[in-house]
């Protein structure tokens, strides 16, 4: 099974086995053993629960920094358009892009077209279709990653179009190298993201493919020095060096949770937000409860992408700045349209591997071992009490008596069982008398 890249870390110092993340993650990630929360790879599906449940601060998001870029000759930002709602009134999308480029790179990527492209590819996918519905939108992450691994059957169900960023690092590298007369891999293309998950899904795709983009920074990365830079600037000035960036409110809409919904207006379309909320769709679909509905739109976080973990502004004023952009711009300027008549019909849309449900342990191998392994757990899961109380270090009876069949855990990790786990645990956990 390949090693499984993840944006978390947990930091032991500050790590006091709590049983917070471990009761809050969705996928049952999370272990405590030894008082000290442990994550399990294969189940993770970095939502970020865990991030935001901490009360000691002991997860952290792993972030890339400016430096890393310096080994490529020419480097090009592809920013979220979340990025342009980020900044206090006055700071103007043009004046972004200068910060960026004050930041050290070369040019600042607008997508308009290739999120134009990709509606496009997405629309005619939807029409075509003939299988199982909802169709599932892959645009966030953590969605992709929950499918592979809760909700396996349903993979097929997921678009396999390219996001219009993977497209953008297409287009960069194949544009900037012929241009400079520069190697694809001298030209580098770097995401702006608002969250963890996008820059986990570009190292490592879902599907097992590579990324047409080099890496990513956060949005927490660039801001202040963005801020520092436009603080600087006169608008004016800045809104005459160079042509806008954002010509038509598509590029906009696209994150901010309605833009497929825009898009496929014409379709029986469903928007869900917040990560509970599609857990529970989910389990509706499996169970053929949710059957009217030809898409299903579906972020981890509340409002999308504007709420992402390595965003900075508030989710509020964020929505409002960018809404307020948008009731100035075209739905499609006729540049990009042309552009977008122009490279439709020559060029290739689709994932360049299938989605898969992930390898997980305990699902994988022969037959009878996955039947033995079942049965282990059913059998180990009669002797405990079911409370679930967490205790032992895994989120539920259940999980334990999986733990233990796999030969994670054993039946003395339950307080019920041992009397020594108990006072192994007020040991660890109690303050001693002085």
């Amino acid at each position: 099974m390949a090693e499984l890249t993840h944006g978390f870390k947990i930091d032991e110092d500050k790590c006091r086995g709590c049983l917070s993340c471990m009761r809050a993650c969705p996928t049952h990630a999370i272990r405590v053993r030894a008082t000290k929360a442990r994550y399990k790879p294969d189940h993770c599906i970095d939502c970020g629960v865990c991030l935001t449940t901490c009360p000691s601060g002991a997860i952290g998001a792993t972030t890339w920094s400016v430096d890393d870029l310096n080994r490529f000759k020419f480097k090009v930002a592809v920013p979220c358009p979340v990025l342009f709602g980020q900044f206090p009134a006055g700071i103007t999308p043009s004046m972004v892009v200068e910060g960026l480029l004050a930041l050290g790179f070369d040019a600042v990527w607008d997508f308009s077209v290739d999120i134009g492209l990709v509606a496009r590819a997405i629309n005619e996918y939807v029409e075509r279709w003939k299988g199982a519905t909802p169709l599932i939108s892959i645009s966030c992450p953590v969605v992709v990653r929950l499918v592979q691994v809760s909700y396996p059957r349903m993979v097929d169900q997921l678009i396999p179009v390219q996001l219009p960023r993977e497209i953008a690092g297409r287009e960069v590298k194949r544009k900037f190298s012929a241009q400079l007369g520069l190697s694809k891999d001298d030209v580098a293309a770097i995401y702006i993201t608002p969250c963890q998950a996008k820059a986990i899904s570009i190292l490592q795709p879902a599907e097992g493919a590579v990324s047409h983009l080099d890496g990513t920074l956060g949005i927490t990365d660039v801001y202040n020095a963005i801020l520092a830079h436009a603080s600087l600037q006169r608008a004016e000035a800045s809104e005459t060096r160079r042509p806008p960036i954002i010509r038509n409110s598509t590029f906009l809409r696209w994150h901010m949770s309605e833009g497929l919904g825009h898009v496929l207006a014409g379709h029986r379309y469903l928007l869900v937000t917040g990560l509970s909320n599609i857990i529970q769709v989910f389990d509706d679909i499996e169970k053929g409860k949710l059957r009217k509905v030809d898409f299903l739109d579906a972020y981890n976080c509340w409002s999308g992408c504007t709420a992402g973990n390595l965003t900075i502004a508030n989710l509020y004023v964020t929505q409002s700045k960018m809404h307020s952009l948008v009731s100035k711009l075209p739905e499609m300027d006729g540049e990009t349209e042309a552009e977008i008549e122009r490279r439709y019909p020559t060029e290739d849309f689709s994932l360049e591997r299938p989605i898969r449900p992930r390898p997980i342990r305990g699902r994988t191998g022969s037959l009878k071992e996955r039947v033995q392994m079942i049965q282990q757990g059913e059998a180990m899961l009669a002797t405990l009490p079911g409370l679930n109380c967490g205790l032992c270090g895994a989120p539920t009876c259940k999980e334990l008596a999986r733990d233990i069949s796999m030969g994670d855990a054993t039946a003395q990790d339950c307080i019920f069982v041992s009397k020594d786990r108990l006072q192994g645990l007020e040991r660890a956990y109690l303050p001693r008398p002085e």
